[in-house]
């Protein structure tokens, strides 16, 4: 990983002794311009075992984002203020059953939640009550759930299984009789591989109309030989053709930048302007006191003017718009108002580093880091 790097690096040590390898690692950061490095990393077998991660996996995205970080120091040891690494990691996201309970949905819960008709008629409307009774439940709470549901003009009471996974979802159970129409002579399955494959054979004959995307929540019996049988959640996705079991360990992803010297969890995105983004700052900016030269400029030529001096310059210091001395970072404002354009949906604390083109004497590119903060986007 980044060999030819380090080869500069030791090599450079070798020759300059007064300036031993440690002192460039723990002055890294202290420098004017930092080795500033982007690059996508993905987490071999050798790097789980690294990390004491016996499974190959992490067990949480927390537990990802607290021992990454650590494991970054040493992979990108040269790396400084700036830097990011987007690092694809094995998530294991336990489908198993942690809690079970049971309630029936009294008439003062429906009318609490507005369900003026003391029924159900939809299927988000059982989330919406599970969400409410239950907001600090975690991943594989279930619950056994009895409550009145509208249909086809008549109202009945129905009890399903709902669980926490990602979100609250209804449980598919299998009848006796379902189990024999998926070649079972008793109402469980002897193997994971054949209860999965059956199932997914099965959900086609249920579920002619599924959409791609489509996801559903099953649990089946699995024998257990001189055991009591296990019950088994699987998720299923359809993907336009076909239902497929959702694995236990999935592929996940977190980017992580240096902040002056340490790694941390970042939702930074980096986005390099096109040329119909330069057109819509001028556009934006032309008519405003002080723009007009350098937006004109920017629309033409795609680029900001940074000749300081030059009438059409861009500055990121101040600017007096109206002679009478009020800072204007230029730059960031322009960020600002592209931002609000591409990003308008963007969550507070969302940060972005722009990467623009400019013109100094000769061409080149710059970045500006930007950050959400209180519905406005500002200079980082």
């Amino acid at each position: 990983m980044k060999k030819l790097l380090y080869l500069l690096v030791v090599v450079g040590a070798i020759f300059t002794s007064c300036n031993p390898l440690e002192d460039i690692n723990d002055n890294i950061d202290s420098v004017d311009k930092p080795i500033v490095g982007v690059d996508d990393y993905t987490l071999t077998d050798d790097d789980y075992e690294d990390l004491e991660l016996g499974f190959g996996s992490f067990d949480s995205e927390d537990q990802a984002k607290e021992l990454i970080p650590g494991f970054l120091s040493d992979a990108f040891p040269y790396w400084g203020n700036g830097s990011a690494v987007f690092v694809t990691y094995n998530l294991y996201k336990s489908n198993s059953i942690k809690s079970e309970t049971a309630y029936t949905v009294t008439d003062e819960d429906y009318a609490t939640l507005g369900f003026s008709f003391g029924n159900f008629d939809s299927p988000g409307d059982m989330t919406e009550l599970l969400m409410y009774m239950y907001p600090d439940a975690t991943r594989g709470a279930m619950v056994d759930l009895t409550y009145k549901y509208y249909s086809g003009g008549s109202t009945s009471e129905v009890t399903n299984n709902f669980i926490l996974l990602d979100s609250w979802e209804f449980v598919r159970e299998f009848t006796t009789e379902e189990y024999n129409a998926m070649e079972q002579s008793y109402p469980n399955f002897s193997s994971e591989d054949v209860a999965e494959f059956n199932i997914s054979v099965y959900l086609k004959t249920l579920y002619p109309y599924a959409k791609a995307d489509d996801r559903l929540v099953t649990i089946y019996e699995l024998y257990v030989s001189g055991a009591d049988n296990e019950m088994n959640i699987v998720p299923f996705v359809f993907d336009g053709t076909d239902w497929n079991a959702i694995p236990s360990v999935i592929e996940s992803s977190l980017q992580f930048g240096n902040d002056n010297g340490t790694w941390v969890p970042d939702n930074t995105i980096r986005y390099t302007l096109a040329a119909a983004d330069y057109e819509y700052i001028s556009e934006q900016l032309i008519n405003e006191p002080g723009f007009e030269g350098p937006a004109d400029s920017m629309g033409y030529f795609k680029n900001l003017d940074r000749r300081e001096g030059n009438a059409n310059f861009w500055s990121d210091n101040t600017f007096d718009a109206t002679g009478t001395n009020i800072p204007e970072d230029m730059i960031g404002r322009g960020m600002a108002i592209l931002l609000e354009n591409i990003a308008p949906s963007a969550e507070e604390g969302q940060k972005y580093i722009l990467t623009y083109d400019i013109y100094n004497g000769t061409n080149t590119t710059e970045n500006a880091a930007m950050i959400k903060t209180d519905g406005a986007w500002v200079r980082q």
